[in-house]
This record gives structure tokens, C-alpha cells and sequence, in this order.
């Protein structure tokens, strides 16, 4: 049957005092989701069960891909020392440049959600205006800050901190730094919408009670607007480890990482097979990690 609502419209005069039926048919929020849903069906879920089905598959130089089924890719990776190694560096990479959003992201998202007006639009506007900026060009001017002869190092030796210049470019460091810069802005858009949603009422009662700045963050702001840290960390977590332009550009060959170990036996050595299992691997990682973060943070209900 046919569902059946009632929708106040407002006449001329500004009230709404006239009254429209509409009618949904059954089935149509299933219609409307219907091309998203295919949407992600053919572009998310289709590549995946690709590259899935082709990790599983024997590589060999000169033939290519063979009609033979192994799980030699994974044990291969899994197996070996230095594959580990990459997958720790590049879950350590993540991490520092979490760690530096929210720490740096905070206090401006605080400010955020405590401006008002015109205020707050210029802000979101500042917040905003680098993702109107491609990421490789970002990344050109973080090399050109970060080389031995480059700003910063030119500024600090011309002010007399440092002797001698250092080393920034082709480090983890140096990522984490341009990493922290290219994606701030979305852990401060998802730490914004959680401060948002905190009653002022509730800093007036803690300070009414005797509650100081320090005092009211920690029991107050803190927890309320954990979900806005979790999922904003989780974003700018699942962005860095994912990361090709920024870690190939500022890291070099020097540094191996997930994102490029996939690139150099998919596209430089023409191994689909290994490469598919890397990027299944690193997936099931970050899948693993997530699980066990919204279990630790995330509230759980009584009972």
C-alpha cells in the first residue's frame, strides 16, 4: 500500500497553515539508493574482487600472469623482513601525521566552533582554502621549504640556531611534515562538527562547580567530542598510509612505503599478483586497526 504524509507549506502570508499530501509508493528510498548503490557496486566492490582474484594468481617474468592459483604472494610478503618493515614504517607515517592533525588541528577547530558570524566564515574559508590547491603543488613548495639550501634551513641559519643545515628532505620526517599540512583540514572539519554539538550550558555548570580551563577540557570537551577525534583520525590515518604524490615526491626512492611498493611491482616490474596481495594486505591491516580503535574509544552500551 501506499504510504501517506502530510507537508505544511507556507502561503503568501508566512504561515504554514496549508497542509499537501504526498504520497511515497513502496520502494522508492530503494529506488533513490538504487544508483549510488551501483555506482559503488561497479567502481568500489568490482576493482576490489579484481585485484582479490589476481592476488592469488602466479606472476612469472616473461609470461605474465599464469592460470594458476597460489597464495605465494601473501607468504611471500608476510615472509620476509623487509616487506614487514615497509608496512611498520608506513603505519609509523600514519601515526605521526595523525598525531600532528590533531594536535595542531584542535585548537583551531576550537576556535572554530566558538566563532560566530563572519568570523566563522573566514575561518572555514582559511581552513578550506588548501584543498582548492592541488596536492603536487603543495608538495613542490614543501620541497622547496625543506631542501638543505631551502627556507627553513636558510632562515634558521641566517638567525644563527643551527650551524649547518638540516636534513628534512628524503626523511619520514619530512613527509609527516607536508603530510600534516595537505590534510589538517579534515580533521579540523570533523573536530568542528563534534564541538559544535556540545551545549555551552554545559561549560557554564563546570565553572559554576569550580571548574578551570584544563579541568573543564579534560572532563568536559574531551570526551563529548571524542567520536569528532575518532573520525577525523581515522580519515586522516586512512589518507596518509594511502598517500603516492606527497611520500614519492618528498620521500625519493630512499624511503619504501606501502603506496609506492605497490606502484613499483605493479606498474615498474609489471607483478599484479605481488602488488594485488600488498594492497590486500595493507587493507586488511588498516581494517584490523580501525576495528580495535572504535572497540577501545568508541562508547559501548550497558548490558
Amino acid at each position: 500500500m501506499d504510504q501517506l504524509t502530510t507537508a505544511p507549506l507556507l502561503g503568501k502570508s508566512g504561515f504554514a497553515g496549508v497542509h499537501r499530501t504526498v504520497r511515497f509508493i513502496n520502494g522508492t528510498p530503494y529506488a533513490l539508493l538504487a544508483p549510488n548503490a551501483l555506482w559503488l557496486l561497479l567502481f568500489m566492490l568490482g576493482p576490489l574482487v579484481l585485484l582479490g582474484t589476481i592476488s592469488f594468481h602466479v606472476y612469472e617474468a616473461g609470461k605474465g600472469i599464469l592460470d594458476l592459483w597460489t597464495f605465494a604472494n601473501y607468504a611471500a610478503f608476510l615472509g620476509d623482513a623487509f616487506y614487514n618493515g615497509v608496512l611498520a614504517q608506513t603505519l609509523l607515517l600514519g601515526a605521526l601525521t595523525t598525531f600532528g592533525c590533531l594536535v595542531l588541528g584542535f585548537p583551531l577547530a576550537f576556535a572554530l566552533s566558538q566563532a560566530r558570524g563572519w568570523q566563522r566564515a573566514a575561518l572555514y574559508l582559511t581552513v578550506l582554502m588548501p584543498l582548492l590547491t592541488s596536492a603536487v603543488v603543495r608538495t613542490f613548495g614543501w620541497m622547496i621549504l625543506l631542501a638543505n639550501n631551502g627556507f627553513i634551513n636558510r632562515t634558521m641559519i641566517n638567525l644563527g640556531l643551527i650551524d649547518e643545515p638540516i636534513k628534512m628532505m628524503y626523511t619520514l620526517t619530512g613527509i609527516a611534515v607536508a603530510l600534516v599540512e595537505v590534510l589538517l583540514p579534515f580533521m579540523v572539519l570533523a573536530l568542528d562538527a563534534a564541538l559544535l554539538t556540545i551545549d555551552p550550558h554545559l561549560y557554564e555548570a563546570a565553572r559554576n562547580l569550580g571548574a578551570r580551563g584544563p579541568r573543564i577540557f579534560c572532563q568536559v570537551t574531551l570526551p563529548l567530542c571524542l567520536p569528532g577525534i575518532v573520525s577525523g583520525s581515522v580519515l586522516v590515518f586512512t589518507l596518509a598510509v594511502s598517500a603516492f604524490v606527497t611520500p614519492t615526491l618528498i620521500g625519493g626512492p630512499r624511503i619504501k612505503l606501502m603506496s609506492t611498493l605497490i606502484y613499483q611491482q605493479s606498474m615498474g616490474l609489471s607483478n599484479w599478483p605481488f602488488g594485488a596481495a600488498i594492497a590486500f594486505i595493507m587493507l586488511a591491516t588498516i581494517l584490523a586497526l580501525f576495528v580495535l580503535t572504535f572497540r577501545l574509544t568508541l562508547p559501548r552500551e550497558p548490558g
